[in-house]
């Protein structure tokens, strides 16, 4: 996996580490790296199978983790946005010592359904990827267009993301499976409880896929970590609420 690309931007001194949704690439950061780039160095790294990496082989998840601990420096904060909050919880307790702190965003540590969890459907799960695999780029653009009304603002904003992201490469479709399975099969809602470093919970109150009644679940379960629920955004708050976002990054950092 020598030729994975990643890439550097900023000039500041702490390190965050941004790892994306499923299928997408680190350009969905587009505007939060530029508000922050001169607080923050920022790590951008598309998986094997996605972005620019998206005719190198997808690999399992444990293959994965080896690959992130050589590019992600240590002391770094890794911030994991739906599917990717679980890549970096699961990456922190593999290598509990090498992060300095977690933000998950719009995530949980069980993304399915289950008695007494508010998860997705399997089924909602299903129909998303078969959408993923045989009419990408419409899709995405439904999503980001969902985002749109859902907040009600920034039309520009998701304008030009949708011709930044529209010119990024088709995702493997190994890596949709490889993320399938991901969803499907990871439950690290006990195992999450031994993680030390802080770690910050960042949800949308409008969130279809990720309900907000997560956040208070883990906030009584979990409370040594601290969640935060923005108001009228939904699954990608981090563009919907770019400014509200930037506040809440800088605010925890200058906390560590």
């Amino acid at each position: 996996m020598t030729n994975l690309y990643w890439d550097t931007i900023g000039t500041g001194k702490i390190n965050i580490v941004f790892l994306n949704g499923w299928g997408i690439s680190s350009k969905i950061w587009f505007f939060i790296i530029k508000k922050l780039k001169y607080d923050f160095k920022f790590y951008l790294i598309d998986l094997p199978g996605s972005g620019k990496n998206n005719t190198l082989m997808p690999e399992k998840i444990d293959k994965i983790m080896k690959i992130l601990y050589k590019i992600i420096p240590q002391n770094a904060i890794l911030i994991g946005w739906s599917i990717g909050g679980l890549i970096v919880n699961y990456f922190a307790l593999c290598y509990p010592k090498h992060s300095l702190a977690l933000i998950n965003v719009a995530s949980s540590p069980c993304f399915i359904e289950k008695k007494n969890w508010p998860g997705i459907k399997k089924n909602v799960i299903n129909r998303f990827y078969f959408y993923l695999k045989t009419k990408y780029y419409k899709t995405i653009n439904n999503f980001l267009n969902i985002e749109q009304i859902t907040s009600k603002q920034s039309t520009e904003d998701i304008s030009i993301l949708k011709i930044i992201l529209s010119s990024e490469p088709q995702p493997n479709l190994e890596l949709l499976n490889n993320n399938l399975e991901m969803i499907f099969s990871f439950d690290l809602r006990e195992d999450i409880m031994c993680l030390k470093m802080p770690i910050l919970r960042i949800y949308g109150e409008l969130d279809n896929l990720i309900p907000k009644k997560i956040a208070y679940i883990l906030d009584k379960k979990w409370p040594s970590t601290h969640s935060i629920i923005i108001k009228k955004s939904a699954h990608a708050p981090f563009i919907t609420h770019k400014n509200q976002f930037c506040s809440i990054l800088l605010n925890f950092t200058k906390s560590l």
